[in-house]
C-alpha cells in the first residue's frame, strides 16, 4: 500500500478575465489544507499570468482585423483626396468639398498613427504570446 499523502481541499478560488469579442477566460483552483499563504499566492500569480498570456493571444486576430479596416480606410481616403485634388485643378470646389480636401491630410495622419500603434501592439503581443 502506498504512503502517498492526499491533499485535503479546504476551499477554492476562481480568476476570470474578459477576452476580445465577448469571450472570457477563467481558471479555478483549490486551496489545500496546510498550504501557506506564500504557496497560495504563487499559484494565484501563475494562474493570472496564464490568463493574461491567453488574453493577449486572443487579442491578436482582433488587432489584425482592426489593422485591415484602418488600411482599407486609408486607401479610400487617399483615393478620395486624389480625386478632389484633380477636380480642384479643373474647377473651383464647393465649400463642402474644400472642407474635405483640407481635412483629408489630418485624417490620413491620424490613421497612419493608429496603424503604427496597432503594429507595435501586435508585435508586443506576439512576442509575449
Amino acid at each position: 500500500m502506498s504512503e502517498e499523502k492526499i491533499a485535503v481541499v479546504v476551499g477554492n478560488f476562481q480568476i476570470n478575465m474578459p477576452a476580445p469579442n465577448g469571450a472570457s477566460l477563467s481558471i479555478s483552483e483549490y486551496i489545500r489544507e496546510g498550504e501557506t499563504l506564500d504557496e497560495l499566492n504563487e499559484r494565484v500569480d501563475v494562474a493570472r499570468e496564464v490568463l493574461v498570456r491567453q488574453q493577449q493571444a486572443l487579442e491578436i486576430p482582433v488587432l489584425e482585423e482592426r489593422m485591415g479596416q484602418l488600411e482599407r480606410t486609408r486607401v479610400q481616403i487617399m483615393e478620395a483626396y486624389a480625386d478632389l485634388l484633380e477636380k480642384q485643378k479643373r474647377k473651383t470646389l464647393p465649400s463642402a468639398e474644400m472642407s474635405h480636401l483640407k481635412n483629408y491630410p489630418t485624417q490620413l495622419k491620424h490613421i497612419e498613427e493608429e496603424i503604427e500603434k496597432g503594429k507595435a501592439k501586435i508585435a508586443v503581443v506576439k512576442k509575449v504570446a
